[in-house]
């Protein structure tokens, strides 16, 4: 097995793909995203790495991976993401050893290349539908869910800001444009019934979503698991509401069903369906709710993310309002790379600080006997001096332009000011 992804689409700050060596104890942070998807793999291998992937498993690579900081996982209907803050590329690394799957699926991208990603991915441009609300909701609660031990957290920060800039370029999601309306204008063309009776599983937000699309259109039941819909919503939709419950009963009424509720397992079979009645079954969970073997069964039709994701092309963006996505999240990207730089600043300081220490001892003995203000003169002129020397460095390395230019500067600091213990 090969010890990283297959990179894909990767970019640093540095303005080329780093290679992902051995750790360096005194270097930037780096911040990686790694993802498997719809785009490179098929729903099968999705949903075993979704599993795989889970939010303990997580957790506990997490605790035991010291040279990461910080990590976010993203999950969606068509994608599993990890987003990583480490030490170094090295630690990335490490954590990729770990992935389930293909290795040619997973796409590792960094520094600016992940910002753009996930700032895409939040606005619904990696999505079937541009600007869904779903799906930015996915990303808000991926934010709200990151692991730290960084003093200060930065993925926390950059989610808030893809969150913030998908608000700002699409304030609304027409209903028009969602995974449920996909799915319900399949449904339409695969039936022969004019007002088919449908039974949507799933009372959530893609379950709603589901109704609002099937209004007027058809004869609507939802199956509820906890609470049943709000009442306003089935009198606007006309539906009725049963608990899950009664998910037999209501099979063989059906027409053709449509799965949006998360159950985490393949909770509708073959055996579960009418048998001799032809139906359409549409699956809009990952992991699936609905088992494929149903499509063995005689009169069964399934559609599944998969089948929709083939089927329909993504819309077609705006390009003013896709510039000014990527337009925010290169902003963000020059914030973060500041940010990332810090962890090394201190570093030099600490080791410009230890320098001092060991001249300051080992001239100790020309100095002779000193009294306590003496002392503390000889040490405040030595901490002034340090301090003189690495500002205005520090300063110009702060100030350093976004872009290229900028990106090849910060590099020959790191591998000119790299920082070694010192000795008298």
């Amino acid at each position: 097995m090969p010890s990283t992804p297959s990179v894909h689409s990767s970019s640093d700050w540095s303005g080329a793909t780093p290679s992902l060596g051995p750790p360096s104890p005194h270097t930037p942070l780096v911040l990686a995203g790694l993802e498997f998807s719809l785009s490179t793999a098929t729903l099968d291998a999705l949903e075993q790495v979704t599993w795989d992937v889970s939010s303990a498993r997580v957790s506990d690579w997490f605790a035991r991976s010291p040279g990461v900081e910080e990590v976010a996982r993203v999950a969606t209907c068509h994608r599993v993401e990890l987003f990583l803050v480490a030490r170094s590329y090295g630690d990335v690394a490490t954590w990729s050893d770990r992935l389930p799957g293909d290795r040619e699926a997973w796409r590792l991208r960094e520094g600016r290349a992940a910002v753009r990603h996930l700032f895409r991915v939040a606005a619904g441009l990696e999505s079937l539908a541009r600007g869904e609300v779903e799906v930015r909701r996915q990303v808000r609660l991926a934010g709200a869910s990151v692991e730290s031990r960084h003093p200060r957290p930065l993925l926390r920060r950059t989610f808030g800001a893809a969150i913030s800039a998908a608000d700002a370029v699409y304030p609304a999601s027409p209903a028009s444009r969602s995974i449920a309306a996909f799915a319900v204008d399949r449904l339409f063309e695969l039936t022969p019934v004019a007002r088919p009776r449908v039974l949507v599983i799933g009372s959530g937000t893609v379950g709603q979503q589901v109704l609002l699309a099937l209004a007027g259109r058809a004869d609507v039941t939802v199956a509820f698991h906890v609470r049943p819909p709000d009442g306003r919503l089935l009198r606007a939709t006309g539906a009725r509401a049963v608990p899950l419950d009664r998910l037999a009963e209501e099979l063989p009424l059906a027409d053709a069903v449509v799965s949006a509720a998360k159950f985490g397992h393949r909770g509708l079979r073959a055996d579960d369906l009418p048998s001799g009645r032809p139906q359409i079954l549409i699956d809009l969970g990952v992991p699936r709710n609905i088992d494929p073997d149903v499509r063995s069964r005689p009169g069964a039709h399934l559609v599944d993310l998969e089948d929709l994701h083939a089927r329909v092309a993504p819309g077609a963006a705006v390009p003013a309002d896709e510039g000014r996505i990527e337009e925010l999240a290169d902003r963000h990207a020059d914030e973060m790379a500041r940010w990332l730089l810090e962890p090394w600043i201190g570093a030099i300081r600490r080791a410009a600080e230890e320098t001092r220490r060991a001249e300051l001892q080992h001239a100790r003995r020309f100095l002779g006997r000193l009294d306590p203000d003496q002392e503390l003169a000889v040490d405040r002129l030595t901490r002034r001096l340090v301090d003189q020397l690495l500002l205005a460095p520090t300063a110009q390395l702060r100030a350093l332009p976004p872009g290229p230019e900028g990106d090849a500067r910060r590099r020959l600091a790191v591998e000119l000011l790299h920082p070694r213990p010192s000795g008298p």
